[in-house]
């Protein structure tokens, strides 16, 4: 199941970038507009424009293509997002060769600013800086061609004016990009702490409540997914017995030390798959997916001798500490909280009759 929501989330993340994709496709519908101008105003021949179209369409199928075979996943940038900035850029050369008015290339060079503004989605300082030396090189070349073959569709001043003042402006891009995604990925960053924050426990740095519901109810839809045969869906409430003796006799520090212990070590013990998390107060959730009553019961066993085999040093030798617990399995198509409150039943029947014990809520 957990390998199938991989597939799903890996599904939706592709389908955006080929979003992106038809965006950037967005971007280059000016330059396509450009080149229909220029045909129509006699300023370049039907052929160079007729393959500039055949290679533009070309690559972005390739693109396309990757995308959807999963071939980007193995690259470094699976959005591949300064191959796609660079790409037109020599299809877009090779046309501008066969432009007769110079003054008409700079129309290329404008709109190769807007599909460079882009890689600010992704591509850091560097990147930026090294898509804005391959646009201007690939320019220089251009230059270079022309005045070998083509002198009289060229002025050496002019171009030397235009090259100064472009490069300065994909540097002031360059940097004005890399800092807006630095930004984005400082905010990124931040917003991900702070949902992490949200859904720990400040004291044992479990999830708390919250977080424990909605990994309820993610564990309830998976369930409701499944076919009969499979494993059920138990959930174990324990509560720290006599806790709040605890706390009146040997502090609030000496209670919240403990909590933190066992916190830390019922982690250490629990299945790979099985959610652990604070409830508030001290007792505590185990949620274990794809589970059965008797394997639900093996953990609440391990749980139950794990915390009464702990040593406390905050604690006068000889004593104590256990846990009680109530362990409940989800029946198809009830609310989650009918599952608690049989755990929860189950708890305070195990409390009632002693203590450090499991009882399974019916």
């Amino acid at each position: 199941m957990a390998q199938q929501e991989a597939v799903d989330s890996i599904a939706k993340i592709q389908k955006l970038r080929l979003q992106r994709m038809t965006w950037g496709l967005g971007a280059q519908f000016s330059t396509w507009l450009v080149i229909v101008g220029l045909y129509l105003f006699g300023m370049v021949p039907m052929l160079p424009a007729a393959i500039y179209f055949l290679m533009i369409l070309t690559i972005n199928l390739v693109f396309a293509l990757l995308i959807k075979a999963n071939v980007n996943l193995r690259f470094r940038d699976p959005s591949m997002t300064a191959a796609q900035i660079v790409a037109p850029i020599w299809p877009a050369v090779i046309l501008m060769y066969f432009v007769a008015d110079p003054q008409a290339r700079t129309a290329f060079l404008l709109t190769a600013i807007s599909g460079l503004m882009f890689g600010s989605f992704a591509l850091s300082r560097r990147s930026m800086l090294a898509v804005s030396a391959f646009i201007l090189t690939s320019y220089l070349a251009l230059l270079t061609a022309l005045h070998l073959f083509a002198p009289s569709r060229m002025d050496w001043r002019i171009e030397l004016i235009i090259v100064f003042t472009y490069a300065s402006v994909l540097v002031t891009v360059a940097y004005l990009g890399s800092y807006i995604s630095s930004i984005r990925n400082t905010l990124r960053e931040k917003n991900v702490l702070l949902a992490e924050l949200a859904a720990r426990d400040p004291l044992t740095q479990l999830p708390n409540r919250r977080s424990l519901m909605d990994q309820l109810s993610q564990e309830v839809a998976r369930f409701e997914r499944r076919t009969a045969n499979e494993h059920e869906l138990c959930v174990s409430m324990l509560d720290v017995d006599h806790f709040k003796r605890i706390n009146d006799t040997w502090g609030h520090d000496t209670g919240d030390a403990i909590l933190c212990r066992i916190s830390n070590e019922l982690r250490k013990i629990m299945r790979q798959g099985d959610f652990l998390g604070r409830f508030g107060g001290e007792e505590f959730i185990v949620i274990l997916p794809e589970s059965t009553l008797e394997a639900a019961q093996h953990t609440a066993d391990r749980i139950k001798d794990c915390v009464a085999n702990l040593h406390f040093p905050e604690l006068p030798d000889g004593e104590r500490i256990t846990v009680s617990q109530g362990v409940s399995i989800y029946q198809p198509g009830e609310r989650i909280e009918a599952t608690l409150k049989r755990a929860d039943e189950a708890l305070y029947i195990a409390k009632e009759e002693g203590r450090n014990r499991i009882v399974v809520g019916h």
